[in-house]
């Protein structure tokens, strides 16, 4: 009787986690590197777009947050951006102040002129505050993203050099 007990509670939790939305559900993220190729010791560009569901709202506060992680081959003027680093827009409802997520967030970098040639990822994560519109929770979490570019040798810097 128990192991039929365990069984089906086994199969509920089962049933529960493949029909749950997934965070991408709620959060979409999109990266992109403009432009697509970049020459060493030049500057290229990280677009993000990020789009919430009807279902939720991202709050300014806690604070919004966008982390890089570290990459040899680019430099960027640092590993991380808030919100108000990066001028995102806000708007206020009731008590409660949301960020506008209308266009896509810039973050500059530069391709080292050392780098290696070929191609490159840029990857990072989001830190942001949900907050579900129909039950007025929250939820503080992350989400990764990913960008790729190729990087082609400068043959300027090289003439250069010597």
């Amino acid at each position: 009787m128990q192991k039929k007990i365990y069984f089906g509670l086994i199969l509920l939790f089962t049933v529960i986690l493949v029909n749950a939305p997934s965070q991408e559900e709620y959060l979409r993220i999109s990266a992109n590197v403009e432009p697509r190729s970049i020459k060493q010791g030049e500057e290229g560009t990280l677009k993000i777009k990020i789009t919430p569901s009807n279902a939720l709202k991202i709050s300014s506060h806690p604070e919004f947050m966008i982390k890089l992680d570290k990459n040899n081959n680019i430099s960027f003027p640092k590993l991380f951006f808030t919100a108000s680093e990066l001028d995102l827009p806000t708007r206020q409802e009731n008590e409660a102040v949301f960020l506008d997520l209308d266009k896509e967030v810039s973050v500059p970098f530069k391709v080292n002129e050392d780098s290696l040639l070929g191609q490159h990822k840029i990857s990072g994560e989001i830190v942001f505050t949900a907050v579900f519109k129909k039950d007025n929770w929250c939820l503080k979490t992350y989400q990764k993203f990913t960008a790729n570019f190729k990087s082609k040798r400068n043959y300027k810097l090289k003439n250069k050099k010597r």
